[in-house]
């Protein structure tokens, strides 16, 4: 509400409020579920009888801080390794976990189109693999040899701590490090034809996407994420899980020209915004098509962008930073 009434203005801080809210209500709900596991089986327990920790990560834009209305919530649930609960109805670690994955879906509840849409796909093996997974198989999946494919990996650059046990949290973060910072530079020649099969199979006919279409917010996240691994290996300033930032370390690195700084900066706060607008004016998070420009739609999104009804500087500004970001992006990868 204090974003529609314009008391939020600074770009940024809106994004930052509803991701503290996120973590608020994922804390609480891990903490929620976790008490009757822990009261039924017992605490989890590793093989050597230490604590079992395990860390609730997310990634994607909630990792990033960079929530907007009706963002997914993409989660990964890691847990330390193999063990046993110590209860007299002992059950092993990964049974655990798994439970306690479960009892979270079931806790948190959002519209199908609404805020808040929890997403658990970005673990190992997506929707056929474990919804806990340990430490070992993480580094086996996303290990330089391991299965994983490379957007895969590039999507760990967003991976952030956010409840469980601090410590074993900076210790994936670190392992994280490891397997995206010191391995293979950026597969570009992946990430352009994954983008061409998403703009064949999600981006309708002639339409214009916000998020999707060549020069929209994917590009720039994909551009950003491929100059993170590429250059983070040496400059640990890069590996900023928020996009804002890291656009910023890399003006401050030297990688981007203040030209293109300024450029790129603008571009992503300038989408950003529009995917916003859009989500607000339709009322759900999935038709991110721009509007035609003699529509009415097209000028309730002027309006609600702080364009009033200048439907034209909108329609140029949008070209503007399409045409800005696919110049960089071929310039740079």
């Amino acid at each position: 509400m204090r974003h529609i009434l314009d008391l939020i203005t600074e770009f940024g801080d809106f994004s930052a409020e509803l991701s503290d809210l996120a973590e608020v209500v994922i804390e609480s709900a891990t903490n929620i579920c976790l008490q009757p596991l822990l009261e039924r089986y017992g605490s989890p327990r590793l093989d050597d009888g230490n604590p079992c920790q395990f860390s609730v990560c997310a990634l994607g834009k909630c990792g990033g801080r960079e929530l907007g209305f009706a963002s997914d919530i993409e989660l990964m649930f890691l847990y330390e390794g193999t063990g046993k609960t110590e209860g007299p109805e002992s059950i092993t670690t990964s049974e655990f976990f798994q439970h306690l994955v479960e009892q979270f879906k079931q806790t948190i509840r959002a519209r199908q189109e609404g805020i808040f849409q929890l997403d658990l796909r970005l673990r190992p093996y997506g929707r056929a693999g474990s919804l806990a997974v340990s430490k070992e198989a993480f580094e086996k999946y996303f290990s330089h040899d391991g299965p994983a494919w490379p957007y895969e990996r590039q999507a760990l650059v967003k991976l952030r701590h956010v409840c469980g046990d601090e410590k074993f949290g900076h210790a994936m973060t670190i392992m994280r490090d490891e397997l995206i910072y010191h391995g293979p530079p950026f597969d570009a020649a992946a990430m352009r034809a994954m983008r061409e099969k998403q703009v064949r199979q999600l981006v309708k006919g002639s339409t214009l996407n916000a998020k999707l279409s060549p020069g929209g917010l994917v590009d720039i996240e994909y551009l950003v994420q491929g100059l993170q691994i590429n250059y983070g290996r040496a400059n640990h300033l890069l590996r900023s899980s928020n996009t804002r930032k890291a656009i910023q370390a890399l003006h401050l690195s030297g990688i981007l020209s203040p030209e293109n700084f300024e450029k790129l900066r603008a571009a992503h706060m300038f989408q950003r915004k529009l995917i916003d607008a859009l989500r607000m004016v339709r009322g759900n998070a999935k038709d991110l098509t721009v509007p035609p420009v003699d529509s009415e739609e097209f000028e309730f999104l002027a309006r609600r962008l702080g364009y009033q009804s200048n439907t034209i500087k909108l329609k140029n500004d949008l070209e503007e930073s399409i045409t800005n970001v696919l110049e960089i992006s071929r310039a740079l990868m």
